[in-house]
């Protein structure tokens, strides 16, 4: 069946994060700490730190296993209640929340070739949805506002306002419901072969793999794409070959 809709992941998909991964984390953990003394809230830096990574770990080993979303909001006030500042209010972890996220943020830039891209797809007619997971709601619509990404998407799911995570089929389900596409008529874009391929399989869609992150390897695992991309200018060429009934 010709695909009609496309559901595309955010990060590193359509988005991509400049490797300094040491150097960013520093940043991050000293943000949230900062953000937090303005409240009276002092953390010890290495506690603070394996606090929240053992939660977040923790957490998001039980998202491989339910796949719940569990917010980062929720995470923080976790690791305080460990620290000695249990009851955190809500806004204050909401503003450690953003803080911590904030380095992140100043670093992703747009992939040069991702709003070309999706014109031409909308132009040729396709529809487009935008399905990511995100342990903070707020912090991914800054990305999409931030690039200009909102007008090309409709559908917007995002993990942390719905509660449940990919590869969860309801989640891609509910975008073909939207749509009246059944999912044979659906492909989904994603850069994560568990999360974005695995989910398009088990909701009955294809799945095109974009392996543009340095280093990127082949896939060896039970999950194997429908298609693998380089670069998201490939994904119209795909569309046509599937068209004309060849393998991409």
């Amino acid at each position: 069946m010709r695909i009609r809709g496309l559901i595309f992941d955010l990060g590193h998909t359509l988005i991509e994060l400049p490797a300094d991964p040491e150097g960013l984390r520093r940043e991050m953990y000293a943000a949230a700490r900062s953000a937090l003394s303005h409240h009276g809230i002092r953390v010890e830096a290495q506690a603070f730190e394996a606090d929240l990574e053992r939660w977040m770990a923790l957490r998001y080993g039980r998202w491989q296993e339910d796949w719940r979303e569990y917010p980062l909001v929720e995470t923080f006030g976790l690791a305080l209640a460990e620290l000695g500042y249990p009851g955190t209010p809500e806004a204050i972890l909401r503003e450690a929340v953003r803080a911590f996220l904030a380095p992140q943020e100043a670093r992703w830039r747009l992939f040069p070739d991702a709003l070309p891209t999706l014109d031409q797809l909308k132009r040729r007619g396709y529809r487009l949805a935008l399905l990511t997971n995100s342990g903070d709601a707020d912090h991914s619509w800054r990305l999409i506002q931030r690039f200009g990404l909102q007008p090309y998407f409709d559908p917007i799911v995002i993990s942390a306002a719905v509660g449940w995570r990919k590869p969860h089929p309801a989640l891609f389900e509910g975008i073909a419901a939207a749509w009246g596409l059944p999912p044979e008529a659906i492909a989904v874009v994603g850069d994560l072969l568990e999360a974005d391929i695995r989910g398009a399989h088990l909701a009955g869609m294809r799945g095109i793999w974009a392996a543009m992150v340095a280093g990127t390897s082949a896939p060896t695992g039970a999950i194997r794409p429908d298609a693998v991309i380089r670069s998201l200018s490939e994904i119209p060429a795909i569309l046509d070959r599937w068209a004309d009934g060849a393998e991409a």
